[in-house]
């Protein structure tokens, strides 16, 4: 069992990009809660948590590496150095962020644990690692902060079971299983899945335009939407889809290369046509008897279903303001939600899903 009153923070999606700067818009950039969060890491530093262990885990998608631009382009081949100088830009451009994690970690019995997601999966490099380390002020043999790159899985005590939830889509499951590989001429490149692939080739180039347009859920209804308010700008994205599809996906079979029933899924996926995330999360949770609760991120969508047995479902949703086009949940929202697992009682950990409110009003339970 985990130490006595310890408590995992889990957090994921915060999308940071190269920030912005005063009187400039920044089109790539969508977290705008930089004080927000600083808050929040400061809340779990001080007062009753400064003597409490605590871990705080990112799940995922942390930095949104993929809608940064390197010298003016989105590359689909990342090596080590280009990933530097991404992530050196994110740092530079969210320095409250990296400066209250860096007092969190500084106190005793605090740890610091990030879960690479299909966004920053570049945090797999050492040197990234390193820079990261550095900014928060934490030499690389110090396991006060840890990496988790290459497992699918991060298991608390409990029964209770991490992961961002990206893998359970094939969309942005790599082909390999690890977040680099190796290409013919010897270089190391991030091992981007197609959905990488097609969000730095389709859809990032034209965020510019229209800013939003990885913002809105689901992508089906977006472009039905669009085909009557924004037709000529719908036409292209559609022609650059199918070009990037055809090119990737069906030439390939046509090749024998690639899976017809894997490109089906990944259509499927893109779509919006069902979502193979909650469905496949859903099955594990329920048929494996040691775990207790799963949580995960990636479709930024915050909630909490608990399943007989006490098993509990939560995924964390996201920092970054979203619009919804479905009826269920039209409308814009930005709940700053975060999962909570509390061992301070005797018995299975309390895992909960919260909202974060500010220093004046701390946080609230979410039940629905």
């Amino acid at each position: 069992m985990a130490a006595s009153r310890e408590i995992k923070v889990v957090v994921s999606d915060l999308h940071l990009g190269t920030g912005t700067m005063r009187g400039r818009v920044n089109p790539y950039e969508d977290f705008h809660q930089d004080d927000r969060f600083a808050e929040l890491v400061r809340h779990y530093t001080n007062g009753e948590y400064r003597d409490r262990p605590v871990e705080i885990i990112i799940n995922g998608d942390f930095l949104d590496l993929l809608k940064v631009p390197y010298k003016g382009a989105f590359v689909t081949e990342v090596t080590e150095e280009v990933s530097l100088d991404k992530v050196r830009r994110c740092i530079k451009g969210h320095p409250a962020v990296f400066d209250a994690l860096a007092e969190f970690v500084k106190e005793p019995g605090h740890r610091l644990t990030y879960i690479a997601g299909n966004h920053d999966l570049d945090v797999a490099f050492k040197r990234v690692q390193a820079l990261i380390l550095a900014r928060i002020g934490v030499d690389r043999a110090d396991d006060r902060v840890s990496f988790l790159t290459d497992q699918e899985f991060y298991r608390l005590p409990g029964g209770v079971v991490i992961t961002h939830g990206h893998t359970f889509e094939e969309i942005n499951r790599t082909e390999e299983g690890t977040p680099l590989k190796t290409l013919d001429d010897g270089r190391r490149v991030v091992n981007m899945p197609w959905g990488s692939l097609f969000f730095s080739t389709v859809l990032a180039p034209i965020k510019a335009e229209r800013p939003i347009i990885d913002l809105v859920h689901p992508l089906s209804s977006f472009i039905l939407w669009s085909l009557v308010f924004d037709l000529r700008f719908t036409l292209k994205i559609l022609w650059n889809m199918t070009s990037f599809f055809v090119s990737t996906r069906l030439k390939a079979i046509y090749r024998r290369q690639m899976d017809i029933i894997k490109t089906l899924q990944i259509l499927g996926e893109e779509i919006a046509f069902y979502n193979n995330l909650e469905r496949r999360a859903s099955r594990l949770l329920r048929s494996a008897d040691e775990i207790t609760a799963l949580i995960v991120g990636h479709t930024h969508a915050a909630g909490v279903r608990r399943y007989p047995r006490n098993k509990v479902y939560v995924n964390t949703g996201t920092w970054v303001q979203t619009v919804s086009l479905d009826l269920r949940d039209l409308g814009t929202a930005n709940r700053l939600t975060y999962a909570e697992v509390d061992y301070a009682n005797i018995g299975p950990p309390a895992v909960r899903l919260m909202r974060w409110r500010g220093v004046m009003r701390k946080c609230e339970e979410l039940l629905v």
